[in-house]
């Protein structure tokens, strides 16, 4: 009968307005809940069988029914916060989290924080995933927690010194040159016979070199390299002078020359690295034969740099924390004494309880542990370095107590460089104006702990540690799905997979379809109140017109009864 069927119907529409207020009532409710997407009540009509024959022309529907509840998957908007690991996808896909029992969950809000145990995890305890990176920071192809409690940064030993310093070209020499080759005769002070000479680096003692009488020109010069490269001394850097000596003579002047064995010292009269000496009457050398090289650092006379008085033995110095092999840093004290024109002995000096050095290398509170030279061109641009004399036992590199022994460090004063078409200066200058530091650096640090993180568009979280490096911890990885809105909801904020949506796609943030990474952010809910006001209306409508059909039917049912009487 038509009546009763009106009363299905009713009731059906009843019921299907009362699941649309359920759900414009639920987005309402979540207006403030982050990352939430509304949803909205899909609907079907119900139709009875024809009651006009086969053809269909005659049919009666009786009601409708919830066909279903489909979510708006579109972004809501971003909420600047004070919390770096609050994060936004700005774009497509979820944040991937699992619960303790490793059971997987897609959420929209970024509310993260460290819990107890380190772990990036949501409200509800669940961990965020993401791509681990090694201790080098390099991301991998692993996806785990991400965990940031045993995050420190390991030290790095220092292994190059760059120092860039301007100084002074009017500062006096106050280092003296010690004759390698010089006083008078030791046999005899007549000039045919003089073929016996002092050695004698300042502080090393008087050496007697004596060659065969009768030796003339290259003979002569050849004999006097063989006496003296036979010399030794404990003190590398004397050792040096000795072992690399060279003597030549020259047939056309008649000139001997000689030069040290030190790379890059020059002699006292001028820039060369040689001294020329002209032959006496009969061909045999004079007294006033002189092969000049610079002090020995660990002089203990004359007026060269001085390891028990450093500053008054020196013009300029400057001070670099360097670190060993275990991260702990040592203050190297660089002294730099004017030992000629254009050209610069250097000392590094550090506390005598830090280092272990060679004898004679340490006083009281100072110890030195390296040293070289360095020439300056008539321009005052660096012309060369002296390759570095370590002061251990071995000459091999710096003992820092209880770390790696014979640590080296490359010291760079830098170098002249052309630019624009022109030559520039690009380090250590020797200029007509005070001494001062331009520049220095090191490569090495201490250990350092993990002291805050942020998280790039890409989703990098990197880690800055207490001594300054900054290194990437993970990434944070994020989930697609063929059909989003075939995912199964759990509340809580959280989705899992269903068959309808298909198996998850996992990858990086910003690549592969997937969004962006906002940190600091939070995506608010989508539901647009002034649209679901509009959608309450509609559905209070309908609900109440349904009840009218309801009272109207009953009404005829009402007469139906009646027509009895």
């Amino acid at each position: 009968m038509g009546i009763l069927s009106s009363l299905f119907a009713a009731v059906s529409g009843l019921n299907a307005n009362g699941s649309a207020l359920s759900v414009i009532g639920n987005n309402i409710a979540n207006t403030g809940t982050v990352g939430f997407k509304s949803s909205r009540a899909q609907f079907a009509d119900l139709v009875n069988s024809s009651l006009g024959g086969a053809s269909g022309s005659i049919q009666s529907g009786i009601g409708v029914f919830l066909a279903g509840v489909s979510s708006n998957l579109t972004q809501g908007s971003l909420q600047t916060t004070n919390n770096a690991l609050d994060l936004a996808v700005d774009g497509n896909g979820f944040f991937f989290v699992k619960d303790t029992s490793g059971s997987s969950f897609y959420t929209r809000a970024g509310q993260f924080n460290i819990n107890k145990d380190g772990d990036v995890v949501d409200p509800n305890g669940f961990v965020l995933q993401g791509f681990q990176a090694d201790s080098s920071g390099a991301i991998t192809g692993t996806i785990a927690d991400i965990n940031l409690t045993t995050t420190t940064s390991v030290p790095q030993v220092t292994t190059e010194m760059d120092l860039s310093a301007n100084l002074n070209s009017q500062d006096s020499a106050t280092g003296v040159k010690a004759s390698l080759v010089s006083g008078a005769a030791v046999s005899t002070t007549t000039a045919a016979a003089n073929l016996s000479f002092n050695i004698n680096l300042n502080g090393d003692g008087a050496k007697v070199v004596t060659v065969a009488t009768g030796l003339t020109t290259s003979g002569l010069a050849s004999a006097i390299q063989t006496a003296v490269r036979a010399l030794s001394a404990t003190d590398p850097f004397k050792a040096a002078a000795y072992s690399g000596f060279t003597a030549t003579y020259d047939t056309a002047t008649t000139l001997y020359t000689f030069t040290s064995g030190i790379t890059g010292l020059p002699n006292i009269t001028g820039s060369t690295g040689t001294v020329v000496v002209t032959a006496v009457a009969g061909d045999s050398l004079g007294t006033n034969l002189e092969m000049l090289a610079a002090d020995s650092p660990t002089s203990t006379t004359g007026t060269d740099f001085l390891i028990s008085d450093p500053i008054g033995t020196s013009t300029f110095s400057t001070a670099l924390t360097t670190f060993d092999s275990l991260g702990v840093g040592h203050v190297l004290n660089t002294y730099f004494t004017k030992v000629g024109t254009n050209t610069w002995n250097w000392n590094q000096v550090a506390t005598t309880s830090e280092v272990t050095v060679a004898s004679g290398f340490s006083s009281g509170t100072n110890a030195i542990v390296s040293s070289g030279t360095i020439t300056f061109n008539t321009s005052g641009a660096l012309d060369r370095e002296a390759t570095i004399l370590y002061r251990n036992s071995g000459g091999t590199g710096i003992d820092f107590v209880g770390a790696a022994a014979a640590q080296t460090i490359a010291v760079d004063f830098g170098t002249s460089v052309t630019t624009n078409g022109g030559t520039g200066l690009d380090g250590t200058t020797q200029f007509g104006s005070t001494s001062t530091l331009v520049n220095q650096s090191q490569d090495g640090f201490a250990s350092g702990s993990l002291q805050n993180v942020s998280v790039a568009s890409d989703g990098t979280i990197d880690g800055r540690f207490s001594n300054g490096q900054i290194r990437t911890l993970a990434q944070v990885a994020l989930a697609r799905f063929n059909n989003a809105q075939g995912l199964s909801k759990l509340g809580k904020n959280l989705l899992a997979e269903a068959g309808d949506s298909g198996a998850a796609i996992i990858g990086k943030p910003d690549s592969s379809g997937l969004g962006r990474l906002r940190s600091s952010s939070l995506e608010l809910s989508n539901v647009d109140l002034g649209e679901e006001f509009i959608n309450l209306i509609n559905a209070q409508r309908g609900f109440q017109a349904n009840a009218r059909v309801i009272t109207t039917a009953d009404e005829l049912l009402g007469e139906l009864v009646n027509l009895k009487r």
